[in-house]
């Protein structure tokens, strides 16, 4: 009846008030089309059951497995149908591990082709590095929408998207030189220049993991062009994601050469990380934080030394 609805729904207040107080972090999901009632009558009650009755769970469950701040390319060029092959997968029994798998072989067999130095070669690795990306987004999609999370899942994801990157560079310089072009150097700097770009942004998150409300005015000037729907898409597609990255990538090796494609990369990864970092030191002047030795810690569960530094460390 009406009174257990009640004392549910004070139970629910009184414990998260409690957890509050403790210094829980205590989240707050958004419900979107999902309802979330606790009637205190049978009207209400009704009422509530028909709500439910209306949603479109599917619809849901596939909406749900869409990360809400992807890039602009992820977001309008492949998760509108990337969804659906995730569900496809899951009907099947399929994990997101073995389409992470998927995504690293897809990936190794365009680097095979960008080696082979001929036009046709670049354009099927063109191609294959798209589809590889389509994976790549599948198995994350995969893992939300049939609740598949591990940490060896989110590992080898993050580990086989450096692979994979990194393999098909070589590849590029591997066909760069059946022409004559010798693009090596290239490599290696894009390669250099991307793990800089991902230790960073690691670090710097984890060391402003407890910070608290920014209040610089870069901070604020960033929350009042969010309000300008085409400014947040720029500003997205500037930083360089993978999917604009991999994209770039794509369409510089069927239409130009390995020299072109990795000049480009360069750069413009160069700008990126240039742009990142004005950021975070503009919004980093006022930031407030509690420093501890978090990133540290990260940083160094990350490494590995090697046994002889290790040993002339003691």
């Amino acid at each position: 009846g009406g009174g257990t609805a009640l004392a549910v729904d004070s139970v629910a207040d009184r414990a998260v008030t409690a957890l509050h107080a403790d210094g829980a972090a205590v989240h707050h999901p958004e419900l979107g089309r999902l309802v979330a009632l606790v009637p205190a009558d049978p009207q209400a009650r009704n009422e509530a059951r028909q709500a439910v009755a209306a949603v479109d769970d599917e619809a849901v469950r596939l909406k749900s497995a869409v990360k809400a701040r992807d890039g602009f390319f992820t977001t309008f060029f492949i998760s509108p149908y990337s969804r659906y092959l995730a569900r496809w997968c899951a009907r099947r029994g399929l994990t997101p591990n073995q389409v992470t798998t998927a995504s690293l072989l897809t990936a190794l067999i365009a680097a095979g082709c960008a080696a082979t130095g001929t036009r046709g070669g670049f354009v099927a690795a063109g191609v294959l590095l798209i589809a590889s990306f389509v994976l790549d987004c599948t198995d994350g999609q995969l893992a939300r929408y049939s609740l598949q999370y591990s940490t060896l899942g989110a590992w080898l994801d993050a580990t086989f998207d450096r692979a994979k990157e990194y393999a098909y560079y070589a590849g590029l310089a591997l066909g760069a030189a059946r022409g004559g072009d010798d693009v090596w150097a290239l490599a290696l700097g894009a390669m250099v220049l991307q793990t800089c770009r991902h230790v960073v942004d690691f670090s710097f998150n984890e060391a402003n993991h407890d910070a608290t409300a920014n209040t610089s005015p870069t901070a604020a000037l960033s929350d009042r062009l969010d309000s300008v729907g085409w400014t947040v898409w720029l500003r997205r597609m500037i930083v360089l994601p993978i999917g604009e990255r991999w994209a770039m990538i794509a369409v510089l090796t069927a239409a130009t050469t390995p020299r072109i494609t990795l000049y480009v990369l360069i750069i413009g990864c160069a700008f990126a990380a240039a742009y990142t970092t004005a950021g975070r030191l503009l919004r980093s002047v006022t930031r407030r934080a509690t420093r501890t030795d978090r990133a540290a810690q990260a940083l160094a569960d990350l490494a590995d030394s090697g046994p002889l530094t290790e040993g002339l460390s003691r």
